[in-house]
């Protein structure tokens, strides 16, 4: 997967923040393919997203730009 540099330090930054937290509570590290797994989840769980100029919902997608 393509990442684009602005996408790798926001990922890096939450990684770090994640990890400091985890350490905190005595929890191994997470890596970045769990975070991005943990992100798509928290998603997946949302009543709506605005993801790529769709606006997402539970119910079905609605492109705005129609």
């Amino acid at each position: 997967m393509k990442l684009t540099s602005e996408t790798r330090e926001t990922l890096q930054h939450y990684k770090s923040l994640i990890n400091a937290s985890r350490r905190e509570a005595g929890l191994s590290p997470l890596n970045t393919t769990q975070i991005l797994d943990d992100i798509c989840t928290y998603l997946k769980y949302q009543n709506a997203v605005y993801i790529g100029g769709a606006f997402i919902q539970q119910a079905g997608i609605k492109n705005l730009n129609k």
